[in-house]
């Protein structure tokens, strides 16, 4: 290699290094947190909104002018989901029952969608917000929360996995009507299913059979899962190693006993809802 071109390279290097750093600094300045808190600090009002929105333009501008490989948009998106995750950490309680409740997720959301790629920590937060789904402790009032159609029955066949203790073919799986949350029961002991191998998780980008939705929802549900597993420490080759009980005669008449009380259910409470 002749010296000229060694120098060239060198360069090149030198400058993505530089590039890089101060994309990092200004990405995750604590600083440019602690000022933007200044003016907004109640976690979750209409202005704190308001001011995310601020805040990922701020970003957006100031790094329009490097060409970085992520790109203004997603180096903006990081920042505000950054802020939104250091800020639910701290204040836990505060969007239980509050009227921006479901802002708040949607917002989070909107940003994930406009990465590329999941960070680690982004994906296992989804497991701080699948606790605010608001799902029973039991199976019989799920049943009765899905006659009502505020959850629905989905396909559990990736939460029946073998885990000592359990008999993975009578998990069957729920998620909310806006499809976000997810949660697993065992119709042999009525409870919740929060093993790291088959328990429910947040969807950022909730399934369907429209190509361009089912897109995202592999992309940002689907891959990760498949990369990281549901909880560090189980990683998806450890959970696919164990024996599935999916397709067994034992979880077909399981889940058709758990649709027929769903349907004995919603009549009920129709019938109930015209005396």
């Amino acid at each position: 290699m002749s010296k000229k071109r060694a120098a060239i390279y060198i360069c090149i290097v030198i400058i993505l290094l530089v590039t890089f750093r101060l994309e990092y600094k200004t990405v995750w300045n604590q600083e440019l947190f602690d000022s933007w808190t200044e003016d907004h600090t109640e976690f979750l009002s209409d202005e704190y909104f308001s001011g995310l929105d601020e805040l990922y333009t701020q970003v957006k501008l100031k790094h329009k002018k490097w060409h970085s490989i992520d790109g203004p948009n997603k180096i903006a998106a990081k920042t505000v989901l950054a802020k939104m995750m250091e800020d639910l950490e701290s204040n836990p309680d505060a969007i239980i029952n509050h009227q921006n409740f479901n802002r708040y997720f949607e917002t989070f959301d909107q940003h994930v969608r406009r990465l590329s790629e999941l960070t680690e920590e982004i994906h296992f937060f989804r497991n701080t917000l699948n606790k605010y789904s608001g799902a029973p402790s039991s199976l019989d009032e799920m049943i009765t929360l899905t006659a009502q159609h505020k959850w629905q029955l989905f396909s559990a066949k990736f939460h029946r996995y073998n885990v000592e203790g359990i008999n993975a073919a009578l998990n069957v799986k729920f998620i909310s009507a806006d499809g976000r949350f997810e949660v697993v029961y065992n119709a042999g002991t009525g409870e919740m299913v929060d093993d790291p191998v088959n328990m429910g998780t947040y969807n950022y980008a909730p399934g369907s059979i429209k190509p361009r939705k089912y897109f995202k929802h592999y992309l940002f549900d689907v891959v990760p899962w498949k990369k990281w597993g549901n909880v560090e420490g189980v990683s998806y080759k450890d959970i696919t190693r164990l024996q599935s009980r999916h397709g067994t005669d034992e979880e077909k008449h399981n889940t058709l006993k758990i649709e027929k009380l769903i349907e004995e259910r919603t009549l009920e409470l129709t019938q109930k809802t015209h005396l």
